[in-house]
């Protein structure tokens, strides 16, 4: 069931309506604590799996330790504050929290906490392991709002959604997540390519066969909050990147042009909140909209949960009153040396903000593989940052913790 949704602000108004998301949060779920493990279906290194039920089509070979105990829990960590307490197998380093905190005190600092018997949890996916009364929103009906078949459900401009291939076209396993699980089909070649991959990995994944959209211009990441009386706070949106083989790799951020796609965003967004409230889900919402040549705009993909990109927009929209209107986040990023040593580097810097959101070495590696957030006047000011870090990956000589 849908119903009207309220949008209580647009981005410029929403600046000074909240700094992190906890605070949200905090008039939904006062007494949950947020959970930034991702269950997988793939590994048997992260605590949570979900083998039997909520399958998530993890990429082959598995995502590594790595990213599941630590980059990944520990970026979401960043700019969620400590309104609502957060928790995850690994400990963030307090090196890392005291990074943050130079940047924004005490109330950029999350309240971790040990996984333990907590009351209920705000997941990113439904979970196998806890208790459904456990999770804030009800495992069952987020599994079915995670899946590409729901965004049919949706009465918005979207690509259309074919019963069979038809070149070109996009395959979409149902649970694949951060482009991990599209199959872009263009002839016979990459079709047998395609089928190949999925009968290998993932035999009996739902499958969507979407239309691919030409004539594309801009790609972005939407995200705004969505509370249980059904209001809408705007959070931003960035312009998002991929890799060569399409796995999203991160996104650039620019205020100036926040506002600018604002009512053509919202066209979409609204009945996507509509969709989501009536099926019981509050929390962040992460959309992907395409944009054509001829300005029309369509949703491509629906996350509702903390994204990838949700801390960065956090960092970018605070950051504005300093001056910095752009950004830049880049996942994992290879730096050389440790924690310290990167941390050193990046706080001797003048005239933009650098921040290390998660980091992780492995056992005697000569480098840290990080998540980072730039933000600068100008995006070749961000992007010279990000050169000069990358570059000093080369120069000194290893250390290690």
């Amino acid at each position: 069931m849908e119903k009207d949704i309220d949008v209580s602000m647009s981005f410029k108004d929403s600046l000074t309506s909240f700094k992190f998301l906890s605070e949200l949060y905090q008039l939904d779920a006062p007494k949950a604590v947020l959970m930034t493990e991702y269950p997988s279906s793939n590994s048997n290194e992260t605590q949570f799996q979900n083998k039997t039920k909520y399958i998530i089509h993890d990429p082959y070979p598995a995502p590594p330790i790595g990213l599941l105990k630590t980059l990944g829990p520990h970026h979401l960590m960043y700019g969620w504050g400590n309104k609502i307490p957060v928790t995850s197998e690994v400990e963030p380093p307090r090196k890392l929290i005291d990074h943050w905190m130079k940047i924004f005190g005490e109330a950029g600092r999350p309240n971790w906490q040990a996984i333990g018997n907590h009351q209920t949890y705000i997941t990113s996916f439904p979970f196998e392991a806890i208790q459904a009364s456990q999770q804030v929103i009800e495992p069952d009906a987020l599994y079915h709002m995670h899946s590409k078949e729901a965004i049919a459900e949706i009465s918005c401009a979207q690509a259309a959604v074919y019963e069979r291939v038809k070149f070109p076209c996009i395959i979409k396993l149902s649970h694949g997540y951060a482009g991990l699980g599209n199959f872009f089909v263009h002839n016979e070649a990459d079709l047998k390519k395609a089928q190949i991959q999925i009968s290998e990995q993932w035999p009996d994944a739902p499958l969507v066969i979407n239309q691919m959209l030409s004539d594309i211009v801009g790609d972005y990441g939407v995200q705004f909050y969505l509370n249980k009386q059904g209001e809408m706070t705007w959070i931003g949106f960035t312009q998002q990147v991929f890799n060569d083989s399409g796995k999203w790799s991160g996104g650039v951020f620019n205020a100036d042009i926040q506002d600018e796609f604002y009512d053509e965003f919202l066209k979409i967004a609204e009945p996507v909140a509509a969709y989501l409230h009536g099926n019981g889900y509050f929390g962040v919402v992460g959309i992907d909209i395409l944009q054509n040549k001829q300005n029309e705009f369509f949703l491509v993909d629906l996350n509702p949960r903390l994204t990838g990109i949700s801390p960065f927009l956090i960092a970018s929209r605070l950051f504005i009153a300093e001056g910095y209107s752009h950004g830049i986040y880049a996942a994992s990023v290879e730096l050389h040396g440790n924690l310290s040593d990167i941390l050193a580097r990046i706080e001797a810097v003048v005239d933009s903000r650098v921040l290390i959101l998660a980091a992780y070495q492995a056992p005697n590696a000569p480098t840290t593989k990080c998540h980072i957030s730039i933000s600068a006047k100008t995006l070749s000011d961000c992007e010279k940052q990000l050169s000069n870090l990358r570059h000093l990956t080369e120069q000194p000589k290893a250390t290690y913790e």
